[in-house]
């Protein structure tokens, strides 16, 4: 059975086709497309099905169907945009994204489906990525922003006492600021220009510093001993037994590996090693019939 994984982010589409039987993606068949959040309606979603198609020309037999992780506000179920206040996507608020798709996609309604970015990203590193054989997992994404699932069973967990509202982190609040303000590229930029009171362009910059740069390095020391120290009591309160990062900002892990693990209450901190392959993967996994039966009533709250 072969499958569409799709990750769409704020100024792009990914597609790729996933073998559900050998459990990798088709490499070969990879199309990323940019998108302008700021394009019509149209124009975006004609881009979106045009990277699909892209990736399901390279394959002549059937294709079970599309799997979507995008970030929300979203109602993933029934495949409803409501995105609206953030500067992206505007056109398509309250546009049902499902129908629209299968239509450009000459596929059932049924053949598309959606989930949360930074869930898809979760389900994939507990099923094939690091997190595998483990109950409960957290797995965050370090990147333009901070994104957060918690996994108990190979499924999200949104509704528990156990985790923050709607399992998210990057809404909390750690030393009075917006963990999504701390924990991210513009915050990991704004911590380097406290350090070293230089300003970067960009996070790959504080990266390349960091090779020679001690005020770099220190910034990402500081940035490690910060994320532990928010990330510990919410790692306590859900008894998690590992931590999977991913994210741009992750590829920096070894710069702030050592001061991450002393604030932490677990030792498995992991990298996902899927990389940018995990959105997608998690994505593809919902066309499994007997999986997304499990995740149909999360998904419903997501």
């Amino acid at each position: 059975m072969v499958q569409v994984g799709v990750d769409i982010g704020g100024s792009h589409v990914l597609a790729c086709l996933y073998d559900n039987t050998t459990q990798k993606l088709l490499q070969d068949t990879k199309c990323s497309l940019h998108v302008d959040p700021h394009w019509e309606a149209d124009q975006v979603l004609t881009t979106w099905s045009t990277a699909i198609t892209n990736a399901i020309s390279h394959f002549q037999g059937k294709v079970n169907g599309v799997g979507i992780a995008i970030p929300g506000p979203f109602n993933y179920y029934d495949g409803i945009s409501l995105i609206t206040g953030v500067n992206k996507y505007e056109p398509i608020y309250g546009m049902n994204i499902k129908k629209e798709l299968a239509v450009r996609l000459k596929m059932a309604e049924s053949q598309v489906r959606f989930i949360n970015d930074a869930s898809a990203f979760a389900i994939a590193v507990t099923k094939l990525g690091k997190a595998k054989g483990f109950d409960r997992c957290v797995a965050i994404t370090l990147g333009t922003g901070l994104g957060a699932s918690f996994i108990a069973n190979q499924k999200p967990v949104f509704s528990d006492p156990l985790v923050p509202e709607n399992g998210f982190l990057y809404n909390q609040y750690f030393e009075g600021v917006m963990a999504d303000d701390l924990f991210s590229t513009r915050g990991l930029i704004n911590l380097y220009h406290e350090v070293s009171g230089q300003r970067a362009a960009n996070a790959l910059e504080i990266f390349e510093l960091a090779k020679s740069d001690e005020r770099a390095k220190e910034t990402f020391q500081l940035f490690g001993r910060k994320l532990g120290q928010f990330l510990s009591p919410f790692l306590i309160n859900f008894e998690a037994e590992i931590l999977v990062l991913g994210g741009n900002i992750s590829n920096a892990f070894r710069y702030f590996e050592d001061s991450l693990r002393e604030e932490l209450p677990i030792s498995e901190v992991h990298l996902s090693g899927l990389m940018d392959d995990a959105a997608l993967i998690g994505g593809a996994l919902l066309l499994d019939d007997e999986y997304y039966e499990e995740l149909e009533d999360i998904i419903k709250v997501m």
